[in-house]
């Protein structure tokens, strides 16, 4: 996995940054998979500050932990709602995120992002 994560990122950063944006900060657990100096190098390289919490304490990360729940909320919901097998969990999930998407959010001025 360790290794996965730092090639994971080179292509997640070449696919934001064909649509003009770019990518200041990588905001992190400071577990191993984010960790090495070849990840360190890439990242001072290319200009991105890391941010990183403590190993194993999601407290610390609130405002992506509440995004998780409020999506598999969302998750269990419709499967619930609708009765579906858990094989279309996957399509269910981009669904969710998808409606997630196109909400009104204080943090970007009650607009969808």
């Amino acid at each position: 996995m360790k290794g996965k994560v730092f090639d994971k990122f080179k292509a997640y950063k070449a696919l934001v940054e064909q649509t003009n944006l770019k990518n200041k900060t990588l905001q992190s657990n400071n577990k191993g998979e984010f960790v090495s100096k070849k990840f360190d190098n890439f990242l001072h390289e290319c200009g991105i500050h890391r941010q990183t919490s403590a190993p194993y304490t999601p407290q610390q990360n609130g405002v992506a932990e509440r995004a998780n729940k409020t999506i598999m909320e969302c998750i269990r919901s419709m499967i619930r709602a609708q009765g579906l097998d858990l094989e279309f969990w996957a399509e269910i999930m981009n669904t969710a995120i998808y409606i997630k998407n196109r909400c009104p959010t204080k943090a970007l001025e009650s607009k969808t992002s």
